[in-house]
Formats: structure tokens, sequence, C-alpha cells
């Protein structure tokens, strides 16, 4: 039940904080839009790329440091360290493409995140989310396994 309540305070503090950065500036995420937004509008400009660096640094460190903490303070075994960081990085993964990107940008598609020059049927290609969802709960299994490798070691 803790871990529960940890998970959902996880995924509920990295959805607000992504959707807040969408309502101020949907452009800063350009890069992680579906094709078909990218070919209507032009490239971020320098501004925007410097505020996804500012926006990118807490966010990870949220997405990675919270995880850490919470694992290193449960003293187990390889196994469930890294089954719990699966619960946090693949968990947040399929979240977020199932709820933020599939229920939320795809099919609601709230006006905020609606670039200029770029229209609501611009957000609606599944497939892309459904990639990228895909090779995030991938990448998450392998990161959970590295992550869980090296809290074993330090725990020796």
């Amino acid at each position: 039940m803790e871990l529960l309540l940890h998970l959902t305070l996880y995924n509920l503090v990295a959805s607000i904080f992504l959707y807040t950065s969408l309502a101020y500036n949907p452009r800063i995420w350009l890069h992680r839009m579906p094709p078909e937004v990218v070919a209507k509008v032009d490239g971020k400009t320098p501004k925007e790329k410097r505020m996804l660096a500012y926006l990118a640094l807490p966010f990870l460190g949220w997405i990675l440091i919270y995880p850490i903490i919470y694992v290193t303070q449960h003293q187990a075994d390889f196994l469930v360290n890294f089954l719990t960081f699966c619960a946090f990085f693949a968990g947040f993964a399929a979240w977020d493409t199932l709820v933020l990107d599939l229920l939320i940008f795809c099919k609601l598609t709230p006006g905020f995140i609606i670039i200029p020059g770029t229209g609501r049927e611009d957000y609606s290609n599944m497939k892309y989310h459904l990639v990228s969802g895909v090779k995030g709960i991938l990448m998450s299994l392998f990161f959970s396994a590295v992550l869980a490798a090296i809290v074993a070691i330090f725990n020796r």
C-alpha cells in the first residue's frame, strides 16, 4: 500500500509538471510532438531550447531521484529493487502513454497544447505515441536493471 501511495504521488507530480509546462509553452516539447505537428511549424527558437533545458533538469531530477531515494530506504534484494524501479519507471511510461498521450493529448486535445499553425487533428496520431511508449517501457526495464544492480553493489 505504501508503494502505491508513492507511485501515485510520483505520477501525479510528473503529470502536473508536464502539462503545466505544455500550458506555459507547448513549443518547448516540439521535439516530442507528432510529425504532423512538427511539419507545420518552425523549429524551436534558441530561447525555447534554453527553456526546455531549464525545465528538463527538475523534471529529470524528480523522475530519477524520487525512485532512487525510495528504493535505497528499503533494504531489499536485487529482484525486489528491480521490480520497484520498474513500478516507478515503466509504470510512468505506461501512464504517460495511455493517459497523458493517448487520452488527453490525442483524444481530448486541450486547446492550450495546440501550437498556432496546427489544428486539433494534427495531435491525434496514436501510433506515434504508442511506438514512443513501447520504447519508453523497454528503456525503463533496462534502466531499472542497471539501477537495481548499482543499489545491490552499494548495499553489500
